[in-house]
């Protein structure tokens, strides 16, 4: 038999049982003391982390407050401080403004200056070469020349634009200035060689210069003999005629000199030298009328010429024009004071007036000149 254990009869469960399950879940009562300590500590907590919170948001703000007011107190003191440096420092730079601008300025005159005596240095050294490259021996008795020569010959020699012709010239006329003529006369007819056949003006100018330093020795034949070939060379060289007409006059010939007195006056027809040398050519042949014609030409060409106004007195004079004679030589003693000739020749003059006592104050005048030229 089959045993049913399901049979058995179910156990209602006991309430009881229930409640002492369910009383076990419930929250023990808290001792009224333990629990008000809590609470104490727990409110000082608060307070105390209250408090600190506060502190720090103070400090926080305090800080905030210094840095406000520090940041523009510092950035204006900087700003100020950089002011003032910037100041200074424009102030510097204007006065270095200044003086670059005063520097600059120096600079300028300077340059000015430098640019105006580089200007009068080429001036001179074109007016000098302008007489270096005509000079001739005949030149070298020229005052106006041979001043700026003698004053500057040194400088001349340094001129790069210079050429060797004429530094030859230049040693040329050094020597003719030492009296040492002979060597003169060698130099100019190395340069008469050197120039052969390239520039025959400067041959011709050469052969000039050694028939005139010929004719100061009184070599006429060797002056005439460089003279005709500077003509050969040049038939146009006015003073070549003129000087060779000197040498012919010297040798007695005036009618000669007188053709190549002509010449030059036809090539140079304001050859003051030419027309008072013709004139003399013309006086030593009798022909006084004839003289003071060209001796009037001279004048007028050149007022100032004291050579004429004396030679025309010679010429007055002999024509028995006394008076006129002695105003011609006034003038040329006005002209030129310590003109011995002129003295001389108004002394003639006088004489022949019966004013011995002027005439002799005019001799010995010119015997002082005289010795004062020697001296």
């Amino acid at each position: 038999m089959k045993e049913d254990v399901n049979d058995e009869p179910l156990q209602t469960p006991d309430p009881t049982d229930d409640e002492a399950i369910n009383g076990s879940n419930e929250i023990p009562e808290v001792n009224p003391s333990i629990q008000q300590q809590f609470n104490e500590l727990r409110s000082t907590y608060l307070d105390e982390r209250s408090r600190s919170i506060n502190r720090w948001l103070s400090f926080t703000s305090i800080v905030l407050v210094f840095f406000t007011l520090l940041i523009p107190l510092v950035t204006g003191i900087a700003a100020y401080l950089i002011y003032m440096k910037f100041g200074d420092l424009q102030s510097q730079m204007l006065d270095h403004v200044k003086a670059a601008e005063q520097h600059a300025a120096d600079a300028k005159t300077s340059a000015t200056e430098t640019t105006k005596y580089h200007k009068e240095i080429q001036q001179n050294n074109a007016r000098i070469q302008a007489i270096v490259s005509q000079l001739t021996s005949k030149d070298f008795s020229n005052p106006n020349k041979v001043d700026t020569l003698n004053t500057s010959i040194q400088d001349i020699l340094k001129n790069p634009e210079l050429s060797l012709e004429d530094r030859a010239i230049i040693e040329a006329y050094k020597m003719q200035r030492d009296g040492n003529v002979v060597d003169a006369i060698e130099k100019w007819r190395s340069i008469a060689n050197t120039a052969k056949g390239v520039d025959n003006e400067l041959v011709a100018r050469a052969f000039f210069s050694i028939g005139f330093l010929h004719s100061e020795e009184n070599e006429t034949d060797q002056a005439l003999s460089a003279y005709d070939e500077a003509i050969r060379l040049n038939p146009d060289y006015a003073q070549a005629y003129n000087s060779r007409g000197i040498v012919k006059s010297k040798l007695g010939e005036p009618t000669n000199a007188i053709v190549d007195y002509t010449e030059a006056i036809r090539l140079k027809p304001d050859f003051t030298e030419a027309y008072i040398n013709r004139g003399n050519a013309k006086r030593s042949l009798g022909k006084h009328r004839d003289a003071i014609i060209d001796y009037d030409e001279a004048i007028r060409l050149n007022p100032n010429s004291a050579a004429a106004y004396t030679h025309r007195g010679v010429s007055e004079n002999e024509l028995g024009n006394h008076q006129d004679a002695i105003a011609d030589h006034d003038k040329a003693i006005s002209l030129q004071p310590n003109y011995a000739d002129a003295y001389i020749n108004r002394g003639t003059a006088k004489r022949a007036l019966g004013q011995h006592e002027e005439a002799r104050a005019d001799m010995n005048k010119a015997i002082d000149l005289g010795k004062q030229q020697e001296d």
